[in-house]
């Protein structure tokens, strides 16, 4: 049995705390000396006299400890706030989920109880879209622009945030704002007041400022400890890579001298077909397209051979295997890609084409075959550069000497558009000297070639199409053709051209400058092309809009479609639509000032059979 006694001063008395319970001659020998049990406190207790001392002294063997008064508690309290420890924030637990009227309570017991003396203002407030929490620092013994009061002022900022709890993120890209329990900030009170600055106060600042030089120092030599651990680890990876570096060069002499070149001319270069390329290239490795081959992670291609490279080291071949980044002069320069198709004269006339176009066009890859003791290993795609770039493994693959190709024009069709495209050619020259535009046609001049091409196009009666474009030779001329094909005539342009009549019904489709798209039904007054604002090309549409019987007026300059008669779209054209236990759910398909509306518009439009008379969104 132990026994432990307490001075409690506050009482003058002894208290005696066994941890079990006293035998009857010790029960009996402290109930004879006056001790009487505190079920409350656990102890036997007694007025503190010389008599009791002995008694209690003689139990526990002097063990004596003392428990402090109130005055005592409270002035060591007072005396242990350290300002420093008091700001160093540590998370604790916290209810997120709770209102935020408890939130608040907990938020400024929890301060109160932190920085004793201190006087904080802790507010809740919103509406009902949002709740708020607002803290104030009304009072402090600290300046208000002084290092400690920003201490407190963050660690309250640690505790307001800690609180609050994100439901949904906000989106970067969009004006999504986030969601969140509630919203706040902390602040100084404008009519902060500072109290009396005691000595105890001046000396736990410098104790703060002290401790705070340490832990500055600290962070520093911590700094200076990983800027030092990064340099030696710097130092060792450069050293590993000058190592790899030499070794790799080593390698690649070695690599140069063990291959034998063979430039294939064109009668003697023949086609690898159905060559594995992993999707996942620019690998370091043959393994790695070996192993990515495997998971059928792949597409099988075509490739014409036209140069060989044969090993005759079998060392070198597989240090070749495994260094497909690294340069080599026998890759320079080879790879690449063709197509037989007469429709493609250039990289500009395949981008052009549309998606189902694209497919009917047959691609093939120029390669490297790579031998090794006289067997085919598998072909590099190096695209021009001189390392292997890309790698297709020839397991399963059919090699032939020639390969038929099927074109998508006939040939009597072939010659009638390079007829046109020639004749084209000459109409641009012709245009160019005669209106002097041969350093402005593709930039200033360009309305004024435009306008005198349609005009000697009509003449030699040719319709310009994407068919024709792709015959002519000249680029700079086959890219402008082809903005000349693509370019949205201007709004006052195709007004002129439109031919509206005074009275005819129609029906306009644009986006508001508010973002919504607007379908409209009028009766055409008249327009007048002018200007608006910062537009040139615009026009101001008198008109009388449906069931209205005054005359309204708009002013459109950007994408506008115009349908002749009065057409309403059905719900479903521009919203999505769903009926589920008999509620029916109604949603935009896209989003404010998006212009696929017009794309959903002009596609529902098409399946009618409506084409629109003005269309300055995309050309016909």
């Amino acid at each position: 049995m132990t026994a432990v006694l307490k001075i409690n001063e506050e009482l003058n008395g002894i208290e005696l705390y066994f941890d079990n319970k006293p035998g009857n001659e010790t029960l009996t020998h402290l109930k004879s000396n006056g001790f009487r049990y505190s079920g409350f406190k656990k102890c036997w207790w007694s007025k503190r006299t010389n008599e009791s001392l002995e008694v209690a002294n003689d139990i526990t063997k002097n063990k004596i400890t003392y428990i402090e008064t109130k005055d005592q508690n409270k002035k060591m309290k007072k005396n242990d706030f350290n300002l420093w420890n008091a700001t160093q924030w540590e998370p604790f637990e916290v209810n997120k989920e709770q209102d935020v009227k408890l939130i608040s309570k907990e938020i400024k017991k929890h301060l109160t109880q932190r920085f004793p003396g201190f006087k904080f203002s802790v507010r809740t407030g919103g509406n009902y879209m949002y709740n708020s929490i607002n803290i104030e620092i009304k009072k402090t013994p600290y300046e208000k622009k002084s290092i400690y009061l920003s201490a407190v002022r963050e660690y309250c900022e640690a505790v307001l945030n800690h609180y609050r709890h994100c439901y949904s993120a906000a989106d970067p890209y969009t004006d999504y704002a986030g969601s969140y329990n509630f919203y706040g900030n902390v602040s100084i009170d404008w009519e902060y007041s500072q109290s009396e600055q005691t000595e105890d106060i001046k000396t736990d600042c410098d104790m703060y400022d002290l401790k705070s030089e340490e832990k500055a120092n600290e962070e520093k030599i911590k700094k200076d400890a990983e800027f030092k651990q990064y340099l030696e680890e710097e130092e060792r990876r450069n050293k590993e890579y000058h190592r790899m570096q030499l070794e790799e060069s080593e390698k690649a002499k070695e690599i140069n001298s063990s291959v034998e070149i063979k430039e294939l001319d064109e009668e003697n270069q023949y086609f690898v077909l159905n060559s594995k390329f992993a999707n996942l290239n620019k690998n370091c490795t043959l393994t790695e397209y070996k192993k990515e081959v495997e998971k059928g992670d792949y597409s099988n291609e075509d490739v014409r051979i036209t140069k060989e490279i044969h090993f005759n080291n079998a060392d070198a071949y597989e240090n070749f295997g495994n260094m497909f980044m690294t340069n080599f002069d026998f890759l320079n320069e080879t790879g690449g890609s063709f197509t037989e198709d007469k429709r493609i004269n250039s990289y500009l006339d395949y981008d052009m084409m549309d998606e189902l176009e694209k497919r009917t066009v047959k691609r093939f890859r120029k390669g490297v075959a790579i031998y090794s003791e006289g067997k085919l290993m598998f072909v590099v795609d190096a695209q021009g550069y001189s390392y292997a770039r890309y790698v297709g493994l020839i397991e399963g693959c059919e090699i032939k000497n020639t390969v038929e190709h099927q074109q998508s024009i006939k040939e009597d069709d072939l010659k009638k558009l390079t007829t046109q495209a020639d004749i084209l050619e000459d109409i641009s020259s012709s245009i160019i000297e005669e209106l002097d535009l041969s350093k402005t046609w593709k930039n200033d001049g360009w309305k004024a070639y435009k306008n005198e091409f349609k005009k000697k196009m009509q003449l030699a009666n040719i319709s310009l199409s994407k068919s024709i474009i792709q015959q002519i030779q000249i680029p700079e001329l086959k890219q402008n053709l082809y903005k000349f094909l693509m370019e949205v005539e201007g709004i006052q342009e195709q007004f002129e051209q439109a031919l509206l009549k005074k009275g005819e019904k129609y029906t306009l489709c644009y986006i508001s400058d508010l973002g919504s798209f607007i379908t409209q039904q009028i009766s055409f007054d008249s327009f007048e092309p002018t200007k608006y604002a910062q537009y040139d090309n615009a026009v101001k549409l008198v008109f009388k809009p449906q069931n209205k019987r005054k005359l309204y007026y708009t002013h459109f300059y950007s994408d506008l479609l115009i349908f002749k008669g009065w057409h309403e779209l059905p719900e479903n054209v521009l919203n999505n639509v769903k009926k589920s236990k008999g509620f029916l759910t109604i949603s935009s398909k896209y989003h404010s000032c998006d212009k696929q509306h017009f794309d959903e518009v002009l596609n529902y439009f098409k399946k009618q059979d409506i084409e629109p008379v003005i269309n300055t969104y995309r050309k016909n």
